[in-house]
């Protein structure tokens, strides 16, 4: 009977304690990483498996053509589970994306992808309206410590354990 009661307890611990440090991931991208688009202003966009936070500049995009210089971009706009920005390319070859967001459960996550353009109509790039600065040192996001969340659940099982066991008489 009183293992019931301890396994009661601790069943939210071993249920809830997996979806804790589970983290949002990248799950399409716009243009496709590997794909082949035609010069002109491209909207870059980032699909995630659940909402982002907007915490103002917590999300960047950040862009490098082919001769690995910043190729200037709005600044990163979240709208649900998407990440946006805007640029304007004339220079045919291969193109790095490096993105950075804070992902639903608070942490910041990063990845980057590729793609390629080409220039056969003769685009020349104007810019895109108001670009985003990007600041050298971002101040990091302060990381949640799993280890004092496990150490609490643990201390509390334990407690429990103490408290429901049998009392010798």
């Amino acid at each position: 009977m009183k293992f019931n009661w301890i396994a009661a307890a601790l069943l939210p611990a071993v249920l809830l304690g997996p979806a804790a440090v589970a983290h949002d991931e990248l799950v399409g991208t716009s243009p496709a990483a590997g794909s082949v688009v035609e010069a002109g202003q491209l909207p870059i966009e980032l699909e995630f498996s659940n909402e982002l936070l907007d915490l103002g500049s917590g999300a960047e995009i950040v862009i490098t053509d082919p001769s690995s210089k910043l190729v200037p971009s709005q600044c990163a706009i979240i709208d649900g589970t998407f990440a946006r920005t805007l640029i304007d390319v004339d220079l045919a070859g291969e193109y790095q994306v490096a993105w950075r967001a804070v992902s639903g459960d608070g942490h910041p996550i990063e990845g980057s992808f590729s793609f390629q353009v080409t220039n056969t109509s003769g685009y020349q790039a104007t810019g895109v309206a108001e670009p985003c600065l990007i600041s050298a040192a971002a101040e990091e996001p302060a990381q949640f410590n799993y280890w004092l969340l496990f150490g609490s659940l643990t201390l509390v099982a334990i407690g429990l354990f103490f408290y429901l066991r049998p009392r010798k008489k």
